[in-house]
């Protein structure tokens, strides 16, 4: 299983379109965020601006929709990086007729997708930190927490992407169907916003049960001081979550007949 992962990430690496299109999503984020970060920097040397008290947050609060862009771009393009070649050269059925245990090829692009995400994340931690440095607004304390998790939400959400969409691919056997499907995991939480005044989501909480829900939901006890209860019970419900998917995507397609 090793072979065959060291094997994914040096195609992967060798592709330009797996670095280029999430540089594109990472510097429209980064450039959205400097220039709020401009703009309180010259708030605080010409207070004449008159910057107002919700405004100079806006760089933090913009890591956010960094980090949407961020994954919408990482999870297509791995997703794509990991599995459109197998298919087309059907490299994964030769290598089952060979004798590869199927939880292995499952697992190994698994473990591809963790690696190939955390690769983005990692390095975007000291970016951030030194653009905020720059304009004399170190990132300590509480600031430093919310945007660490912000990239561990990041991170754990585009695997997650790419879990589901990979399920969705081993069922229907069609690499349209698993881009649709992490389209639909993109727009599903901003239907489920937009309806958030009906009562059955607004009461039972609908919303939590998807990531960006759960996310949004430990975002806001982050907030209220509330951590051990916002942060660390919804990572453990995604890493359930990502589990469960991945345990069944395992057992189908061990069952699954493939023409050999």
């Amino acid at each position: 299983m090793r072979n065959m992962i060291r094997a994914d990430l040096r195609r992967v690496f060798r592709k330009q379109i797996f670095w280029i299109i999430p540089l594109i999503a990472l510097l429209f984020g980064l450039s959205t965020m400097i220039s709020m970060l401009a703009v309180e920097f010259l708030s605080k040397i010409i207070p004449q601006l008159g910057l107002l008290a919700q405004q100079k947050n806006a760089a933090l609060a913009s890591i956010n929709t960094m980090m949407d862009s961020l994954k919408l771009a990482l999870s297509i393009v791995i997703f794509l990086a990991l599995f459109v070649d197998d298919f087309k050269s059907m490299s994964m059925t030769q290598m089952i007729g060979y004798g590869m245990s199927r939880k292995k090829i499952v697992l190994s692009k698994f473990i591809d997708s963790v690696i190939l995400s955390s690769i983005f994340y990692v390095v975007l931690v000291p970016v951030l930190f030194l653009l905020f440095s720059l304009f004399h607004r170190p990132l300590t304390g509480e600031y430093a927490s919310f945007v660490l998790f912000g990239i561990l939400f990041g991170a754990l959400k585009t695997i997650a992407s790419v879990t589901i969409a990979a399920l969705v691919l081993y069922l229907t056997n069609n690499m349209a169907m698993g881009i649709f499907a992490l389209l639909i995991l993109q727009i599903l939480p901003v239907g489920l916003q937009m309806m958030s005044a009906s009562p059955a989501i607004r009461v039972l909480h609908l919303d939590r049960y998807f990531m960006d829900g759960m996310f949004g939901y430990a975002h806001t006890n982050f907030i209220l001081g509330l951590v051990p209860e916002g942060i660390f019970w919804t990572i453990l419900c995604v890493v359930i979550y990502i589990g469960l998917v991945l345990a069944g995507t395992i057992i189908y397609f061990d069952r699954k007949e493939l023409d050999l």
